[in-house]
């Protein structure tokens, strides 16, 4: 970048995120590649970009005054992720959702 042409076209970027890559490399490897990609995303758009369950958007409605994208997408328009009960022993499993039985 500090060395490009003083008419180059495009604007001075922002912030730049580097990916390593190879002929062997797992794209869907979560913290080599998924994790960094979306903390770099979310710091360029200033948002929460995870999925919520309905619970969790529930309270981020009455705690938080701007919703993540999945919530707004999601639970405001009556469109949750599909529960089950193999889903829900995960997520109480991790500590994402209450345990009510």
């Amino acid at each position: 970048m500090r060395l490009r042409h003083p008419d180059w076209p495009l604007p001075r970027p922002d912030a730049i995120h580097h990916v390593v890559e190879d002929f062997l490399t797992d794209w869907t490897a979560p913290n080599a590649h998924i994790l960094p990609l979306r903390r770099f995303l979310e710091n360029c758009l200033s948002t929460d970009l995870r999925n919520f369950f309905a619970e969790s958007c529930f309270l981020f409605a009455f705690t938080h005054q701007k919703l993540p994208p999945s919530c707004q997408q999601g639970y405001v328009r009556m469109q949750g992720l599909v529960g089950s009960q193999e889903l829900r022993h995960h997520a109480v499993q991790a500590g994402l959702l209450q345990d009510y039985t």
